[in-house]
């Protein structure tokens, strides 16, 4: 376990540096940047959606696959109410606690869930941990959106978060595949090679060039203020250590099969996801914080997954 983990944070720390190098270069530069992130949530990221249900693995359990479906419906659910419950209680800064309940909320399913879900327990996992990301996405592109522009405060007439629910943030691409995503999954179709392998490639882009935005954007923050806000590490401990010992006596009740447990909790307590960084850049939110964010829970996760799943007896 402790070699899959390494192994992801060379690569996601070797590709950070490598946009940390290119904007010192001028090879990337912020305009860059703004059109390399509106690439990926409207092009690459949507495919890769599209590509996690196309492939064919082989038979599929639907049963099983019906209950992960339920199940990752109720802990987005409960994962959202823990969120804001979570920030409220800690007491960040008005102008912050929308994107700290987003980064509470979104692990890095992707990038390093599916890795790591692969080898600890083959193919057959990774099909629970694309349903999961199914709901991943659809949580993202909807309630994640509405937190990403909340800003804490209350709005004159209205309140903060309603005022916020708006069809041109929510009708995104991101939000349209993820829901034809459940579609394609459960329809009996074999979907031609040439389709599932321009999806897979294009998705296939996602991931490297996020960590280049979040390196690039590393880049404009002074070295020392990537250290210096207590209230990273506050929310590093609570989201890294204490999630974990909410999460997996929840899963324990409420889920019987032992692999699907496992998977779910698994990618529930990745560290924050590059979603933050791409989504804060996107509606002009607070992007520095997101990709300190993401920098400080990726590093201490080589620490804490480990421990947590140790103590807990998850695997």
């Amino acid at each position: 376990m402790n070699t899959v983990l390494l192994e992801q944070l060379i690569q996601l720390f070797m590709i950070m540096g490598a946009g940390y190098v290119l904007f010192k270069l001028k090879y990337i530069d912020v305009p860059f940047t703004q059109k390399l992130t509106r690439l990926l949530l409207d092009v690459t990221l949507p495919l890769m959606i599209l590509a996690s249900v196309m492939k064919d693995d082989g038979e599929k359990d639907y049963g099983k696959v019906g209950a992960v479906f339920i199940f990752s419906f109720a802990l987005y659910v409960f994962m959202t109410v823990l969120s804001i419950v979570t920030v409220k209680l800690l007491h960040f800064p008005s102008k912050q606690q929308g994107i700290y309940m987003f980064m509470c909320m979104f692990s890095n399913t992707g990038f390093m869930g599916y890795p790591v879900i692969n080898a600890l327990f083959g193919s057959e996992a990774m099909i629970y941990a694309a349903v999961v990301n199914v709901f991943f996405n659809i949580f993202v592109f909807t309630v994640g959106i509405v937190m990403i522009n909340y800003d804490g405060r209350k709005q004159k007439g209205s309140s903060s978060v309603t005022s916020l629910i708006d069809l041109k943030h929510l009708l995104t691409p991101g939000t349209l595949c993820s829901l034809a995503a459940v579609l394609l999954y459960f329809l009996p179709v074999h979907y031609p090679t040439v389709l599932t392998g321009f999806c897979s490639t294009i998705g296939g882009l996602t991931s490297g060039l996020a960590m280049l935005v979040i390196g690039a954007t590393l880049a404009k923050i002074p070295v020392k203020s990537i250290f210096n806000d207590w209230h990273v590490y506050l929310f590093t401990v609570v989201r890294q250590v204490a999630f974990s010992f909410i999460l997996w006596p929840l899963l324990k009740l409420t889920v019987s099969d032992d692999l699907i447990r496992a998977v779910m909790f698994i990618l529930m307590i990745m560290p924050v996801g590059n979603t933050a960084v791409l989504l804060a850049g996107r509606y002009e939110k607070d992007e520095e914080l997101a990709a300190k964010t993401v920098f400080v829970t990726t590093f201490v996760s080589i620490i804490t997954i480990p421990l947590c799943l140790d103590i807990l007896n998850v695997i």
